[in-house]
């Protein structure tokens, strides 16, 4: 895979043009969300308008799964015990779920 870099300048209102070849790439069109993945001194540009996780058909695929394996009755309950050991180990852990998740996560 060859690796070249495209430029293109910046206005004084922070403003550049996006190349043609990124913009196909990239497959997007005017009015189009571009998202800017920053990775240590990189960035990385990202079709935004089209990582709505709703729009993903894997994920649509996987919650149609679960939907079925729910409706056949597959669905198991973790047992109260269970539940108990995990808050007896995560008692102490303190989380702010509103908190911003930093640098590159791999699922």
């Amino acid at each position: 895979m060859s690796t070249s870099v495209l430029k293109s300048k910046l206005t004084r209102r922070s403003q550049t043009t996006i190349p043609k070849a990124v913009k196909n790439a990239l497959r997007v069109a005017a009015g189009d969300e571009i998202g800017y993945v920053i990775e240590g001194d990189s960035v990385r540009l990202v079709n935004a308008s089209a990582s709505d996780p709703h729009d993903d058909p894997m994920v649509q695929q996987f919650l149609a799964f679960l939907a079925q394996d729910i409706a056949q009755g597959n669905a198991r309950s973790v047992s109260p015990r269970l539940v108990a050991r995990i808050r007896e180990l995560t008692a102490d852990v303190p989380i702010d779920h509103d908190a911003d998740i930093v640098g590159a996560i791999g699922l």
